[in-house]
């Protein structure tokens, strides 16, 4: 699909799409149940859960071994050792795909809005996007436990959207914005606000899903995105 629309606000999900963040996820998954001595799950069965979209909560509820009978209490301990451990292990081991920096020079350039959105925590997507050199190139941080007040939603729930994206830039036609993600729900994110979506193909998402819900582009490489849809 070729663009008739000039996109002036870009909207990127941060897994899979900016960074190459599943070795860290991995590791820290995996260390996590380790250290609060519960089974370890495999690589294979974080991957499906990652592909989903789905929240950290809802991951380590999916992957533990009593997930019938896991509590709120259990999870949260798993969710503090997990975030430690990311944290700490981010800088060595989450990579940016080849171009994401220079797509975000570039749409800076032609004075584009660029907002990242993500169900992962903020402490850590800003971390990574500072040690990255994307954080000075990012108008917008969307991501779990930022604005606390507001009790945001996450994808692909249109909160994030509705209740600040859209009255913060002012944003009056749909057709101004374009979501690019690699799992279901940032697809579903874009159909529900009512803007364009872009599915990052090389990212951690499951083809036949995402390919049914026909995206409005796809894409083999985040450099993919800029001929797609500034080419107008």
């Amino acid at each position: 699909m070729t663009n008739t629309h000039p996109f002036n606000y870009y909207l990127f999900d941060y897994d899979g799409t900016i960074c190459n963040t599943l070795p860290t996820i991995v590791y820290s998954l995996q260390h996590a149940f380790e250290e609060s001595g519960v089974k370890i799950p495999e690589e294979a069965a974080i991957l499906k859960a990652v592909s989903t979209g789905i929240n950290l909560h809802e991951t380590l509820r999916v992957l533990h071994p009593d997930a019938a009978q896991v509590t709120t209490a259990d999870t949260d301990v798993l969710v503090k050792a997990y975030r430690r451990l990311y944290m700490e292990h981010d800088p060595r081991l989450t990579v940016l795909f080849d171009g994401a920096l220079t797509v975000f020079q570039q749409l800076k350039a032609a004075g584009k809005t660029v907002i990242v959105l993500s169900n992962k925590g903020v402490a850590a997507v800003e971390q990574s996007l500072q040690s990255h050199g994307l954080h000075a190139l990012t108008d917008l941080i969307m991501a779990e436990g930022v604005m606390p007040e507001l009790q945001l939603k996450p994808k692909p729930d249109t909160m994030m959207y509705e209740a600040v994206i859209k009255k913060q830039f002012n944003i009056k036609d749909g057709r101004e914005v374009l979501m690019t993600g690699d799992t279901h729900a940032d697809i579903l994110f874009a159909s529900n606000c009512g803007i364009r979506s872009c599915w990052a193909a090389y990212g951690y998402g499951h083809p036949a899903i995402c390919e049914e819900l026909k995206p409005d582009f796809t894409i083999q490489g985040i450099s993919d995105i800029l001929p797609l849809t500034m080419a107008f």
